[in-house]
Order: structure tokens, then C-alpha cells, then sequence
């Protein structure tokens, strides 16, 4: 007995062909932001195959999320240590 859904890493990549045209239409900048969120939707590839859903595109964007938030998250973060540095300077 076969498998009847692609691997979620299968349907990243189909899903990237399918947007190809809309890829190709982008500016260089931002089709390597496109191929990025991409990545991130295969970094995640385990946990979208654990799920196996039917439709995996909002688990892809849901793993681009992820990855944009843990980006946020690291950003603030840095800012606010470098705030406190500042603030504990002498005047």
C-alpha cells in the first residue's frame, strides 16, 4: 500500500513551482525573502509531516510564522539588552 499524500517537504516544493511566476515577477531582493520563507517551511518539515494534512499550505505559512516571530523575538530582545547597556552609562 502506497502513500496517498506527498511528504510535506514534497508539497514545499510543489508549492514553490506553483508560485513560480509569482517569484519570477518579484524584484532579486525579494525573491530571496520568498526563497527564505520557503526554507523556513522546510526547516519545519518534521512537524508538518507529523500533522500530514490535506492542505499543507497554511502549515507552511504557519512554519514561516514561527520563524519570522523567533526572528521578532530575538530582535527585541537584542534591542532591549543594548538599551539597558546605554542606560547604564555614565552621563
Amino acid at each position: 500500500m502506497g502513500r496517498t499524500l506527498p511528504t510535506f517537504t514534497m508539497a514545499v516544493e510543489q508549492t514553490m513551482a506553483e508560485w513560480s511566476i509569482f517569484r519570477k515577477a518579484l524584484r532579486r531582493d525579494d525573491q530571496m525573502i520568498f526563497d527564505s520563507l520557503f526554507a523556513d517551511a522546510r526547516f519545519h518539515a518534521q512537524a508538518g509531516a507529523l500533522l500530514s494534512p490535506l492542505e499543507p499550505f497554511p502549515v507552511m505559512l504557519l512554519c514561516m510564522l514561527l520563524e519570522e516571530r523567533r526572528e521578532r523575538l530575538t530582535l527585541e530582545r537584542r534591542i532591549q539588552e543594548l538599551e539597558d547597556r546605554g542606560s547604564r552609562l555614565p552621563s
